[in-house]
């Protein structure tokens, strides 16, 4: 455990990114905080999450994956070392899931964890509510985490208290950045996490509904009546930290052929078509549960997890109020 001075966090992610390229969340053109590349923007310490998650460094919603020429094919992997500061607990767990996923059947998508091992990750636990639609407790899960991350930052006022759980993360705290934690650190610590724990954060009914699902289904007439409101415009999806439906296409490039990989969801229409012209989910109620369920029906069952992690991005995203959110709310009315 050491400290680290708030005024020390930009001179040390420069450091660092003598190194590796570091990402932090920034407000880039003064609009919304993301996660972008040291230097693109206005490193920003307020208590926010970034409007789209930590996944997009590791499957990014358009990447180059294979060269087609006369000489060949080429794979192409990201290799470069990489570094990301103030992923909230949340997204970290996000991380987890989608490395569960794209690992799944002893099948390891290659572009992912070429990406994947060789970051380094920062998490900035959280001492409130960075949002009124953070519902991470309501999950069962904590505003901070207990295991599997390189380095975790806590907010103590004047300088923030961290955490290693890595080799990497050791090396990272032998900065002269850093200075050793004071005796009363630890007693610091335990309260930062108690009161984080009792923060008011959304409770749509996270469990119950999870527990209801495990042998029930709302009637198809459930999803008809929300997804009157629904406008298919698949903000949720892309937002969500889970989400990995992917599209393939190719493009002329060099003479020959570039093959990229694109996000897709499957509130779209056409995600789910078959070339016959049959499409299995052909309205949009049926999408609209597709969705859902998988999220805390489906992948209970198939990862012993919930693929929702309860951040909340889809119900900021959501314009008509679709959210998971007000999805759990009205499954715990039924």
């Amino acid at each position: 455990m050491k400290r680290l001075k708030k005024e020390n966090l930009a001179p040390f992610l420069e450091e660092m990114n003598n190194k590796r390229t570091v990402y932090c969340p920034q407000s880039v053109d003064e609009k919304d905080i993301i996660l972008a590349p040291l230097g693109k923007g206005k490193i920003t310490d307020e208590a926010c999450k970034t409007s789209i998650s930590f996944k997009s460094m590791l499957f990014p919603q358009k990447e180059e994956i294979n060269n087609f020429s006369k000489d060949g094919v080429e794979k192409i992997l990201d290799t470069g070392k990489t570094a990301v500061f103030g992923v909230r607990a949340c997204d970290f767990r996000s991380m987890e899931f989608v490395d569960a996923f794209m690992a799944r059947n002893e099948m390891k998508d290659p572009f992912y964890f070429a990406k994947r091992n060789n970051i380094l990750v920062m998490t900035l636990a959280c001492n409130c509510p960075v949002s009124e639609t953070c519902f991470c407790t309501d999950t069962g899960k904590a505003p901070f985490l207990e295991k599997g991350f390189d380095l975790q930052f806590f907010d103590a006022g004047s300088f923030y208290i961290v955490e290693s759980q890595s080799r990497e993360g050791d090396k990272v705290l032998e900065s002269d950045y850093f200075t050793g934690s004071d005796s009363k650190d630890g007693e610091t610590l335990s309260k930062i996490k108690d009161n984080s724990m009792k923060a008011e954060m959304q409770a749509p009914g996270f469990a119950k509904a999870v527990e209801w699902l495990k042998g029930n289904e709302p009637e198809p007439e459930f999803w008809d009546d929300l997804a009157t409101a629904c406008i298919a415009c698949g903000g949720c999806s892309f937002v969500c930290p889970t989400c990995t439906c992917s599209n393939i296409f190719d493009s002329p490039s060099n003479g020959g052929f570039m093959r990229f990989r694109t996000w897709d969801t499957c509130m779209y229409e056409g995600f789910s078509r078959e070339t016959s012209g049959h499409n299995p989910r052909g309205s949009l109620g049926s999408r609209l549960a597709r969705r859902y369920l998988h999220k805390i029906k489906d992948d209970p069952e198939n990862y012993g997890v919930s693929g929702c992690v309860g951040c909340g991005r889809c119900s900021d995203a959501c314009p008509v109020g679709l959210g998971m959110i007000e999805i759990i709310k009205q499954i715990n009315r039924i």
